[in-house]
């Protein structure tokens, strides 16, 4: 099925490019690398479109300039992809339309092959597994994982047989891939995202002597992955440690407001919505530090555009693709601070950070830093091995997505209530673990895809359900499916006596923070396979007369 000789690269001109961003122009790091990538191979004179889809209303929108040569493909009919519920046909037509137009710029009146590069929603690589389903010699999947989560994992793993080559954004990434897939590892390589560097080394900034210790941040204010908060509390803990400073927060996004009520009392700490790009870079260059909190991260563009500007990254997460290119206490300083981790938390571990970065010899690390960024993200360097890797992509077989295949990710594939969110069996597990908590007081956790998907098995459920618990505080205080979405820590004042696990993707590391219900005395019990799990109907037997506390722990 997924090595039938297709019509590859013609060696003469160099193979077309789609972006796919489903997304849209948003405030985010794969907007800028997917508009600096555009822009730069079409500028070298590769024919590349970028399809934009609708930017969800809570979004805000990034400040682009394209290449005259970029094609943007903006329908303005379409749907939100992320309510696309499985239902791919309205965005096909349009794809295969810039598929067929940039066949034509880059071969003529001979069909060749366009490389695609689907981005961070499943349904964005299925829309590429149904056109592969039916003109596979035109369309080549080159995939990018663009960060270590769970989710994209999933991604690849479903769509791999349509995938040409794999693309990660950091060696530790391409490792696991390989590990992943080792009959395609000659087919993974790894390629870090490039930003403009200057060509002269940063100058030195002033002495600290008389002036305040000036740090900043870029990005998106969002609390889930970003742990935006803990940046406005760390202004808190660097005045009871004497640290005279300011901090600066340039950007926009669901937290906004929160983080402007947060930096009402704050006068040290200020945020402004947007900068332009020179704006950016003089903003850069006159702070000391770049300040990061996240509880994840892919590469984090700003922090490369950062070091080239000698701003020196301050940064959380230690085991993601954020730490690449850096040397802890050379040209950054990494924090420990854990996934889990509260604001607060976050905010004295980022604390720290900045005791060390002041301890250090500060224009040393800012040369280091803009070094790292010279010698390891210039975009110079990005375009080369990206196009490289284009051109090895299109010139390699074509590859199918069987027909009877649903190639939505958020569609069944083989049974109902199991998509690319669900796991195999979900629907039967699920009531399996709720018949056998009947007539007891649950609460699930995950307010996500996987829940909508199994409404009809958790209506008919014979365990009261009180409440959802959700670690995305935006969703905090809405209702979804009628029942009211709390955080995981007020889930004893709904008076469960047990958590389920509602969620495929993520139920690994959701399993590993249990701990989170357990100290309130639940009983936690997860849908699918866990590591030192029992059975949920043996667990629920041996523990239906026994106290509420943390010996109890399933899974089914």
């Amino acid at each position: 099925m997924n090595d039938r000789c297709g019509r590859g690269g013609t060696g003469q001109r160099p193979a077309p490019v789609l972006i796919s961003l489903p997304h849209g122009l948003d405030l985010g790091g794969v907007t800028s690398w997917a508009v600096r990538l555009a822009n730069g191979l079409a500028a070298d004179g590769r024919a590349v479109a970028l399809v934009v889809h609708p930017r969800a209303a809570d979004q805000p929108a990034a400040d682009v300039r394209l290449h005259p040569s970029v094609r943007r493909v903006e329908p303005a009919d379409w749907p939100h992809m992320g309510r696309a519920e499985g239902d791919l046909s309205p965005f096909i037509p349009e794809y295969r339309r810039t598929i067929d137009a940039l066949s034509r710029a880059a071969y003529g009146d001979r069909a060749g092959p366009v490389v695609a590069m689907p981005n961070i929603l499943g349904d964005s690589y299925g829309l590429f597994a149904a056109l592969c389903a039916t003109q596979p010699e035109t369309v080549r999947v080159l995939a990018w994982q663009h960060a270590d989560s769970d989710y994209d994992t999933s991604i690849l793993r479903r769509y791999e047989p349509v995938i040409a080559r794999f693309v990660a954004i950091d060696e530790r990434y391409a490792g696991a891939m390989a590990g992943m897939f080792p009959w395609r590892a000659d087919q993974i390589e790894s390629i870090p995202h490039g930003v403009e560097v200057p060509e002269s080394p940063p100058r030195a900034r002033a002495p600290l002597a008389g002036r305040p210790l000036r740090l900043v941040y870029t990005g998106r204010m969002e609390h889930r992955q970003k742990r935006i908060g803990a940046l406005a509390l760390l202004s808190d803990e660097l005045d009871r440690r004497g640290i005279d400073h300011r901090v600066l927060l340039v950007g926009d996004g669901p937290a906004a407001a929160d983080i402007d009520a947060l930096i009402a009392t704050r006068p040290r700490v200020t945020r402004i919505p947007r900068a332009g790009a020179g704006e950016i870079g003089a903003i850069l260059e006159g702070a000391d530090a770049f300040v990061l909190a996240s509880r994840f991260e892919g590469l984090c563009i700003s922090r490369i555009e950062a070091m080239a500007h000698g701003c020196v990254p301050i940064i959380t997460a230690k085991s993601s693709g954020a730490t690449a290119g850096l040397r802890d206490g050379e040209s950054a300083v990494f924090v420990d601070a854990a996934p889990e981790d509260d604001e607060a938390a976050a905010a004295s571990s980022v604390a720290d950070g900045v005791e060390r970065f002041l301890a250090a010899d500060r224009d040393a690390m800012s040369q280091a830093a803009w070094r790292a960024a010279r010698d390891g993200f210039a975009l110079s360097l990005h375009l080369r091995r990206v196009g490289a890797a284009v051109d090895a992509a299109a010139a390699s077989p074509a590859r199918w997505w069987r027909a009877d295949w649903p190639s939505a990710f958020s569609s069944s594939r083989t049974e109902p209530g199991c998509s690319g969110s669900v796991g195999p069996g979900g629907a039967r597990r699920m009531a399996a673990v709720l018949a056998s908590l009947a007539g007891r007081d649950v609460v699930l956790h995950g307010a996500g895809r996987h829940t909508v998907e199994l409404a009809s098995v958790l209506a008919n459920s014979p365990a009261r359900i009180v409440a959802l618990c959700d670690d995305d505080r935006q969703r905090w205080g809405t209702r979804m499916l009628g029942w009211p979405v709390i955080p995981p820590r007020e889930a004893a004042g709904t008076g469960a006596t047990d958590a389920v696990i509602s969620s495929y993707i993520h139920h690994g590391a959701v399993w590993a923070r249990r701990s989170v219900y357990e100290d309130q005395g639940l009983r936690v019990h997860a849908v699918y396979d866990v590591p030192g799990a029992r059975p949920a109907a043996h667990a629920a037997a041996a523990c239906a007369h026994r106290p509420r506390g943390r010996a109890n722990i399933s899974s089914i």
